[in-house]
């Protein structure tokens, strides 16, 4: 059973407000590196015992726990003040990544070596990173950490075809496979259990070709001599759907390098995309960047699916779970 703990960190002491708080929920995206986390706390300064209550404050960190497992590592980034409550915003520590700017130049190292010297230098908490051999030489100037990072990550995804998952975990830094992030969650009562993605209460779902590419371009680097010298294609889908065209830039990659990158940009892009979201019984491993089964033949959903966003909410003990995703092969 859920029961979630919030506890406010000052300099020097640590405070349960867990029975001030309503509205809590939390929410994260593969878009967007970090975690957000909202409540309402009550105030009121007319109140004798509220009044001694009156703590929270910009600036001071938060955790929240669920029994006595760490869900919510952050700090207060947003105060909105009424007479009798405060809205909180916090977001997990990955908002120093997203808001500290500098200038770092890499030449011919191995992605996961670049991430921990940046991580090094910014003295960021490394939990795990994966040995990710892409070489990066590229400068980088007047970019945010989480800038750099990600792309690093996108040229090791484009050359190796196997995608990463950038997040932060009690206040350390993790880059890991999405193949190694399957969850199946199960709910448990005291006398029963079952698996949550067997009972979604609601699904939604969209198709489009607005953001499908069938051929893939890559370019020379060389601004005097602008030459195609890769390109990859699918005739039937062209076809069906009409020619729809990216291009890319070589980047001084050799020649094997490119094809790799043509080949997986088409893989990557070369479909109908889905818009799928999910109504469900909240659990803690249902995040984004994770990967998820379904098997829904109503909605033709069959096979792999990975969590773009979750949006949590707990009220009156009860955990809601809202996610969107996308289909993986």
């Amino acid at each position: 059973m859920d029961n979630y703990t919030l506890f406010l960190l000052k300099t020097d002491r640590k405070f349960n407000i867990t029975q001030l708080i309503g509205n809590l929920s939390w929410s994260d995206n593969i878009d967007t590196l970090g975690t957000q986390l909202t409540f309402d706390i009550a105030r009121n300064r007319d109140d004798l015992y509220l009044k001694n209550y009156d703590l929270v404050e910009i600036g001071d960190k938060l955790i929240l726990k669920n029994n006595s497992k760490e869900i919510f590592r952050g700090v207060i980034t947003d105060v909105a003040w009424n007479r009798y409550n405060k809205g909180i915003t916090a977001f997990d520590y990955a908002i120093y990544l997203n808001k500290s700017k500098t200038i770092k130049q890499f030449k011919n190292i191995q992605a996961s070596e670049a991430i921990r010297q940046l991580c090094g230098v910014f003295k960021i908490p490394i939990g795990n990173i994966d040995i990710i051999t892409t070489p990066i030489s590229k400068i980088y100037k007047d970019k945010t950490i989480a800038e750099i990072i990600k792309d690093i990550l996108s040229q090791a995804e484009n050359e190796l075809d196997i995608k990463y998952r950038l997040e932060m975990r009690e206040g350390k830094i993790y880059i890991k496979k999405y193949v190694d992030l399957e969850v199946d969650p199960i709910f448990k009562t005291k006398s029963q259990q079952f698996k949550i993605l067997n009972t979604i209460g609601n699904i939604n779902k969209s198709e489009s070709i607005q953001e499908m590419k069938n051929s893939v371009l890559v370019s020379s680097k060389d601004e005097e001599d602008v030459r195609v010298i890769e390109r990859v294609k699918d005739e039937a889908n062209i076809a069906k759907y009409g020619l729809l065209q990216e291009v890319l830039s070589a980047q001084d990659k050799d020649e094997s390098q490119t094809n790799n990158i043509a080949k997986n940009k088409l893989k990557e892009l070369n479909r109908v995309q889905e818009d799928i979201s999910l109504n469900l019984l909240g659990s803690d491993l249902l995040r984004a960047g994770r990967i998820i089964p379904l098997n829904n033949r109503y909605f033709n959903l069959k096979g792999k699916y990975l969590i773009k966003s979750s949006n949590h909410s707990y009220s009156n003990s009860i955990h809601k779970t809202n996610i969107t995703v996308k289909g993986v092969e």
